[in-house]
């Protein structure tokens, strides 16, 4: 599991090579949309990066970004988003960062300023488990052009252009989390999700026991915050901020709280 979230080092450290390990500076502070003092950090719920549990508002990238924060001395607020609109939220200055587990795509690259690469992702198939030997990384659609069976991605996701690339047409919802339930509860139906989110929320001891993924091997994806297309002091602030959470061991803590 730590080989598969190990941090993407290459570019980080480039960056620290070009920009030290120094704090950010009050010129800059005052051109990443912080004019008042605090980052809006747009999300949706995803398990293990941004949920509440008990009560309190948790998760890795939660964390992370209150670490990058604090070491940019402005303050943190969450806006929970509509991932289909991460682009019209930031463009309308609704939000500063996207920081919710992002699949980094050329489309995305078009659109905004993304940091370097913080963890890898992969996309699975969430089913029943009985139905688990039906998927095979050997198959050319995987078993998901098997006959009537209906496949779930949340729309504009990294499972969204998996699904789409294979030529198979999905069903499109509004949040991953939410295709648990149509698997669990419907017939002939699978899901395609984050890696990340699946180790926690499906398999024994989870809230979804009798669904399991199966993985077919899709591509690696990668992760990163994504910042308004101008907005490049913003994206060199927090990549500057996590190479030094990771030279101190804050990243690494993390990393073993919510996947170790």
């Amino acid at each position: 599991m730590k080989k598969l979230l190990t941090l993407i080092l290459t570019a980080l450290m480039a960056l620290t090579a070009v920009f030290g390990l120094t704090a950010c500076s009050e010129e800059a502070k005052t051109k990443i949309g912080v004019g008042d003092g605090t980052l809006i950090i747009g999300y949706t719920i995803y398990p293990p990066m941004n949920y509440t549990d008990d009560g309190e508002f948790v998760g890795f990238d939660t964390e992370l970004a209150k670490a990058v924060c604090g070491m940019l001395n402005v303050k943190c607020e969450f806006k929970e988003i509509v991932w289909k609109n991460k682009v019209m939220a930031l463009n309308t200055k609704e939000i500063d960062v996207v920081w919710n587990g992002m699949t980094i795509t050329a489309e995305l690259q078009d659109a905004m300023s993304i940091t370097s690469p913080y963890l890898q992702n992969k996309q699975v198939i969430i089913c029943k488990t009985e139905d688990a030997a039906k998927f095979s990384a050997s198959a050319d659609k995987k078993g998901l052009d098997a006959s009537g069976l209906e496949v779930l991605v949340e729309t504009n996701s990294a499972g969204d252009s998996t699904v789409t690339a294979l030529g198979i047409t999905p069903t499109k919802v509004s949040a991953q989390k939410d295709t648990l339930l149509e698997v669990k509860t419907g017939s002939n139906k699978v899901a395609v999700i984050d890696k990340l989110m699946a180790d926690v929320l499906v398999g024994a001891g989870s809230a979804n026991p009798e669904l399991t993924y199966v993985d077919v091997d899709f591509p690696m994806e990668y992760f990163g915050i994504g910042c308004r297309k101008q907005d490049t002091a913003t994206m060199f602030a927090i990549e500057n901020a996590i190479a030094r959470l990771k030279a101190d061991g804050t990243f690494d803590t993390l990393i073993n709280k919510y996947f170790g």
